[in-house]
């Protein structure tokens, strides 16, 4: 591959920022320049493209499917219930479920909401239920409850009473 600095043939480049570009350069031509960040190596447009899918990664959960299990909306009040009942503290349940005493403490005050593998542990060290299911509503799904009135519909409305 050339240099695009001084176009001599070289089997190893490295990215440098020059002038405000970023060069494939050969070692000789290394030393000028400096480092450039993640984000202007790989360029904007592949840049704002892969910041797009982690977003999407991240709230790719956000939408409930229905006939889904999802986590009750008390879940610290039930997790601290139970514990208090079995008679432990936060230490001895956290040791019992392989966890650490604050990831316990921080479901129980609901701060954070606890991963899959997390409910499990809960829910089978000390029997409860930390989930539920939810079914389809009809009414949720039909367009017409989920939209207000537009202008076109009060038009229509004011026709048919005339």
């Amino acid at each position: 591959m050339l240099c695009e600095m001084c176009g001599a043939e070289s089997a190893l480049l490295t990215s440098r920022k020059i002038s405000g570009s970023v060069l494939q350069v050969c070692s000789a031509c290394s030393d000028s320049g400096s480092e450039p960040t993640h984000r202007e190596s790989v360029g904007h447009r592949v840049y704002v493209a892969q910041t797009l899918q982690k977003r999407n990664m991240k709230t790719r959960y956000r939408e409930i499917e229905t006939d889904e299990s999802v986590l009750v909306s008390d879940y610290g009040v039930v997790v601290r219930l139970a514990r208090e009942k079995s008679g432990l503290d936060h230490a001895t349940l956290a040791s019992n479920i392989s966890e650490k005493k604050s990831i316990v403490a921080s479901v129980e005050s609901s701060n954070m909401r606890p991963n899959e593998k997390l409910i499990k542990k809960l829910e089978n060290f000390l029997k409860i239920k930390l989930t539920e299911n939810v079914e389809s509503n009809p009414e949720l799904n039909s367009k017409k409850s989920s939209k207000g009135l537009t202008m076109g519909d009060l038009l229509k409305q004011a026709m048919k009473e005339n």
